[in-house]
């Protein structure tokens, strides 16, 4: 052994030979004090009558954590070499040697911010003293993923493992195994829920378990906040292991992760411009008047837009080019061409507004106004017309004067 595992094993035994009787402690017919029993490395996932596992449904936690609660058993480790992350923290109970007077608080092994946890991504999160889950102190919190979405190792998740279990070699490989509570029962062992199962770790690696290539899992089927459990040792587990078992070796880190529900990008469709035409005399050809205005996905990026022109004018005959379209991509803009022979009607002043819909929703959908003007025509000469015109656009009380 080099220093720093003699090192643990004296310290392991010094502080069995220190801890004070604190009464006696009863589970499974078994009486056990604490003065007598050896420290070793345990989980802190949530465990008994006041364990709430998830706050938004009020469901117990019934993972194998403390010794002296129900309704589960426990997972403990000696440790000769085998952790996650920089170190490993060695109690006489579960959740940091708190249990039974918890939970709240929650996270106490991994919480003490001392290089114990390992978990490199995604960030996770806890449950404070209120009951309320917030991102793991010193972390932002960050999702494994979305419902159906496959985990990939060095993408969605990772965890720093640590590898120098000595013995007959002189080192052994580890086995790592990874439970995540999928239906949120508050315990593990259902099918689907060992999602890494007895994944090898070659005797002194040290350094991200994503480089070892562990089989990718798919996440869910729910969404929202899932307890899942990380475990080193000496020995192989059975197939949907519960996480209840007594290892001679290595490290157990329970975290609080999050699943996001799946999102499908959603557009939004968006319009701008406007037509207007003025002084259409009714004596003149009745040429087709043009004008033109935008349609566009301002959307959520991925989102692909399916958009038509429903609606104009019930004056004048009217085409649009194009008049509908398909998959316009999020932060695209498409111009359509509206035209429109007018009527003839002297001294008339037309509105009205063109609809454009999303053909995927009907609620979403935006109006181009449109206005036109028709004057009677009078035998005036042109240059004699444009000046009256521009008297009357400064005199707006004159404007019978083009009425006549």
């Amino acid at each position: 052994m080099n220093r720093k595992i003699i090192g643990i094993v004296v310290c392991t035994l010094v502080i069995a030979m220190v801890l004070p009787a604190a009464g006696v402690i009863n589970k499974s017919d078994q009486v056990i004090y604490p003065a007598e029993r050896d420290v070793f490395e345990f989980g802190d996932a949530p465990e008994g009558p006041t364990a709430i596992a998830y706050p938004s449904t009020g469901v117990l936690g019934s993972f194998p954590t403390c010794i002296n609660c129900g309704p589960a058993m426990w997972v403990q480790h000696m440790n000769f070499g085998a952790w996650f992350g920089q170190g490993f923290d060695l109690e006489v109970e579960g959740n940091g040697g708190l249990c039974p007077q918890c939970f709240p608080p929650y996270d106490k092994d991994e919480g003490f911010q001392d290089n114990d946890a390992g978990l490199i991504m995604p960030e996770p999160f806890t449950i404070n003293n209120a009951m309320i889950v917030v991102p793991f102190p010193g972390f932002t919190g960050t999702p494994l993923g979305l419902i159906g979405q496959t985990a990939v190792w060095g993408t969605n998740v990772d965890i720093w493992v640590h590898n120098t279990m000595p013995g007959h070699e002189p080192y052994v490989p580890g086995y790592v195994n990874v439970l995540i509570d999928w239906n949120q029962n508050g315990a593990w062992g259902n099918p689907g829920e060992h999602v890494l199962i007895n994944f090898v770790v070659p005797p002194l690696y040290i350094g991200p378990l994503s480089a070892l290539l562990p089989p990718n899992f798919v996440i869910g089927p729910n969404s929202g906040y899932v307890w899942a459990r990380f475990t080193i040792s000496e020995k192989p587990v059975q197939m949907d292991w519960n996480g209840a078992e007594y290892f001679e070796d290595g490290e157990t880190e329970d975290y609080l992760l999050l699943i996001e529900e799946e999102h499908i990008p959603v557009p939004d469709l968006s319009c701008r411009g406007s037509i207007v035409w003025k002084k259409i005399t009714s004596t003149e050809p009745l040429d087709t008047k043009t004008g033109t205005f935008d349609v566009g996905n301002v959307g959520d990026p991925g989102s692909l837009l399916n958009w038509q022109v429903i609606a104009w004018p019930s004056w004048g005959t009217w085409t649009f080019s194009p008049s509908s379209g398909t998959g316009l991509t999020a932060g695209s803009w498409i111009t359509v061409n509206a035209t429109c022979v007018p009527p003839n009607q002297p001294n008339q002043q037309f509105t009205g507004n063109i609809t454009v819909t999303n053909t995927n929703d009907a609620t979403d959908f935006c109006l181009i106004s449109v206005s036109l003007k028709t004057v009677k025509n009078k035998v005036i000469n042109t240059p004699f017309l444009m000046l009256l015109e521009k008297l009357v656009d400064q005199f707006p009380s004159l404007k019978w004067l083009l009425n006549l």
